[in-house]
């Protein structure tokens, strides 16, 4: 959602110049409170998620440029809404930079996760042994 609302905003706004205030000024609330949901959720992760894949270092490539490009879009979206008039052009491709960025790292991260879990049932069902029980004689 967060993406969308954004990509659907830069489209009317930047590409499109359609100019429709209503619409873009909705997207961008839509924006905005999917990304504070989004946020939360990323929160939430820390304390479990997160922390336990830092300490058994699991996935730390992807998922250290997952948890980066949720802080910097977090901060840019935050330097747009309440920063410096002087900033807002550079601080606003940066955000759009990172978001192209970050549709790539959120979703590899994910698929990352997902193959390593496949691959590790995997191979503990092929170390485990299957024993069946002493047939009773009748």
């Amino acid at each position: 959602m967060v993406a969308a609302s954004g990509v659907a905003w830069l489209a009317l706004h930047d590409w499109l110049h359609w100019g429709w205030f209503g619409a873009e000024h909705r997207l961008l609330i839509i924006h905005g409170v999917s990304a504070a949901l989004s946020l939360t959720v990323v929160g939430d992760l820390l304390p479990l998620h997160i922390r336990l894949a830092w300490r058994t270092r699991r996935n730390l490539r992807s998922g250290v440029s997952a948890l980066a490009v949720m802080g910097l879009l977090g901060l840019s979206g935050l330097l747009l809404y309440y920063g410096d008039e002087e900033w807002r052009d550079i601080v606003r491709w940066l955000h759009i930079g990172v978001v192209v960025f970050g549709i790539v790292a959120m979703p590899l991260h994910i698929w990352v996760g997902k193959r390593r879990m496949v691959r590790h049932r995997v191979a503990d069902a092929r170390s485990v042994q299957v024993v069946h029980p002493a047939r009773s004689a009748v």
